[in-house]
């Protein structure tokens, strides 16, 4: 009986790390229940995280530029990629 709820607390555990990862969390708990929780935390670490990282461009922050339809900051003055000419936006 012990087995069984180590297997289930670890399987939370491991939909709790995915979902922090960006991953479907609740899939991932199924996954763990189904296969072992060992082998999904070992399948979790091995594909990369799709979490979002701080300095990711957001529309609060960057603009896309007219010509060459990069990301740039909203303050700035000229794209970076392509040196077109931009108005600063507040």
């Amino acid at each position: 009986m012990t087995w069984l709820l180590s297997w289930i607390v670890f399987s939370i555990i491991v939909g709790i790390g995915a979902s922090s990862r960006g991953r479907f969390g609740i899939g991932w708990f199924l996954l763990a229940l189904v296969i072992t929780p060992l082998l999904a935390v070992i399948l979790l670490l091995l594909l990369p995280s799709r979490a979002k990282s701080p300095g990711d461009p957001t529309p609060d922050t960057h603009v896309k530029c007219p010509d060459c339809a990069e990301f740039v900051r909203k303050a700035a003055k000229v794209c970076k990629h392509c040196g077109c000419k931009l108005v600063p936006q507040p």
